[in-house]
């Protein structure tokens, strides 16, 4: 995992803490009515937060095959697969209009995936392997959709006289609707082409860029609405937990794209400290 620039105790920090918001931003977008969910929610915000509490008595240092690493995974998964199954029980319920839960159903579809590819990890330390790295194509199908779905998420929590930032907004939507496409026939050339090759990485390169870009700008709106300068519907929660998920892509896309590693050495997979 060294040349992933992202240890696996990391990642287990990253994953938890991107989890543990995932059910924060449940509980606050269910109707007080839905007291069933609203506890479920609660109840997994409790389990993600005691899970971290343990992840700090596991070695920072230790790799897959540490038996600490394998008996923290183990007791990781149930409750990673746990949630994953209440959320698409949710997206289930949301679809045929039988849940008061202010998220629409690919809001969850991007949530979904990336617990999904918390539970492939899992699955390997759980048994004392070392993860696969996700190759480049499928990386961008996970992150692109995240990408694009902040910046979908950010117009439509800014207030209608917030028309500066909506048209900024805007632009990376586009940008990143491109990127999909994009991806979706560099995924194609594979089926004659050995990944990695000029163009390929090169997009790598673009992405990641336009990925930074628009972290700055976020970054910039979120000192705005620190200020009361921004006039929006949203937590503060939910505009930082941008910030590691933007970090854990780029510093992902840097062994594909060496000239990142900079940018992706610089930034924090932690979330801000505003708990």
């Amino acid at each position: 995992m060294a040349n992933q620039m992202i240890t696996i105790w990391e990642e287990h920090l990253f994953w938890l803490e991107v989890l543990q918001d995932h059910a924060y931003f449940i509980r606050d977008h269910l109707s007080p009515a839905e007291e069933e969910y609203v506890e479920t929610s609660q109840q997994y915000i409790q389990l993600f937060g005691e899970l971290i509490e343990q992840l700090y008595g596991v070695p920072r240092t230790a790799g897959h095959r540490d038996e600490t690493m394998v008996q923290f995974s183990n007791k990781v998964w149930p409750v990673a697969k746990g949630y994953y199954e209440f959320e698409g029980m949710l997206q289930s319920l949301r679809i045929d209009n039988k849940v008061n839960l202010n998220f629409s159903p690919t809001y969850l579809n991007g949530t979904l995936s990336e617990n999904l590819e918390y539970l492939r990890f899992l699955g390997y330390l759980m048994k004392g392997e070392e993860p696969e790295p996700l190759p480049l194509v499928d990386l961008m199908d996970l992150w692109l959709e995240d990408q694009l779905g902040h910046a979908l998420l950010f117009q439509n929590l800014l207030d209608p006289i917030e028309i500066n930032a909506s048209r900024q907004a805007e632009a990376y939507i586009n940008q990143y609707q491109v990127y999909i496409i994009q991806n979706r026939h560099l995924k194609r050339y594979l089926r004659f082409k050995q990944p990695g090759f000029a163009r390929q990485r090169e997009f790598a390169y673009e992405v990641g860029q336009t990925t930074l870009e628009m972290s700055q700008y976020i970054s910039g709106m979120v000192v705005k609405y620190n200020k009361k300068k921004l006039l929006n519907k949203t937590t503060l929660r939910f505009l930082e937990h941008h910030f590691p998920e933007t970090c854990y892509f780029l510093k992902k896309l840097s062994y594909f794209s060496p000239k990142l590693k900079d940018a992706a050495g610089a930034c924090s997979l932690k979330r801000a400290s505003y708990l």
